[in-house]
């Protein structure tokens, strides 16, 4: 090789590594927010991979999550595992995290719990029986500023709302029959130990599941489908 095409390479070397430097400084930055670090580890060291390049972060608890969002370091998404959350912990994230997005990461989820938080803020639901193929293409369409929900979540999401098929969980379950034995929303939000505004939202998926005009309706058609 002589001199002049030696330069030459080194120069397209050189290139290479500034230009994927600078691609890398204005990758979006990702929070990874699981308790599960083999499978934590595994997935920032694909979401780092080129060609995205995206900075990646780990946390495996909630006061982690809270203190890092807090540190004054900015994300564009964070990935926030289930297990060990309810909807209150869910609104603190994403209320934390604003203005960054949040989407729910879990490969078991409770439907109310799903749409609540999307009502609240979250760009949706993450599988993770998802292939790795397809987990990068919806990260980049939450990215993207867009909602993401499974397709099978959403085809439950439509079986529950189709009446006499219709299953309430427990919680909702327990919030109906407060309801008919004359409870309002403040004195059930104590009860159950969320805000009112939870309460009402609850209440509201609770009658679009049932077919309901209002919570009075509700009580009524719960009756009917033997759920009191």
């Amino acid at each position: 090789m002589n001199k002049n095409s030696k330069n030459s390479y080194e120069d397209e070397v050189k290139m290479m590594f500034d230009s994927n430097s600078m691609r890398a400084n204005n990758q979006p930055s990702i929070l990874i927010a699981d308790d599960h670090l083999l499978l934590s580890e595994a997935l920032a060291a694909t979401l780092e991979a080129f060609p995205r390049l995206y900075k990646t972060s780990l946390v495996s608890t909630l006061p982690e999550a809270l203190d890092t969002l807090a540190s004054g370091e900015v994300f564009d998404l964070v990935l926030l595992d289930l297990r060990m959350l309810g909807l209150k912990s869910i609104i603190e994230v994403i209320n934390a995290a604003a203005p960054a997005k949040v989407c729910l990461f879990s490969d078991e989820v409770d439907l109310t719990i799903m749409h609540l938080a999307i009502d609240n803020g979250a760009s949706g639901l993450i599988p993770k029986t998802m292939s790795v193929k397809s987990f990068l293409s919806v990260v980049d369409f939450v990215l993207s500023g867009q909602i993401f929900i499974p397709a099978s979540k959403e085809k439950q999401r439509k079986i529950d709302k189709g009446g006499k098929n219709s299953q309430l969980n427990e919680l909702e379950i327990r919030i109906v029959r407060m309801t008919s034995e004359g409870a309002i929303n403040k004195e059930i939000a104590t009860v159950i130990g969320v805000s009112e505004m939870t309460v009402k939202m609850h209440m509201r998926l609770i009658c679009s599941k049932l077919n309901a005009r209002n919570r009075a309706h509700a009580v009524t058609m719960a009756r009917q489908y033997g759920l009191l």
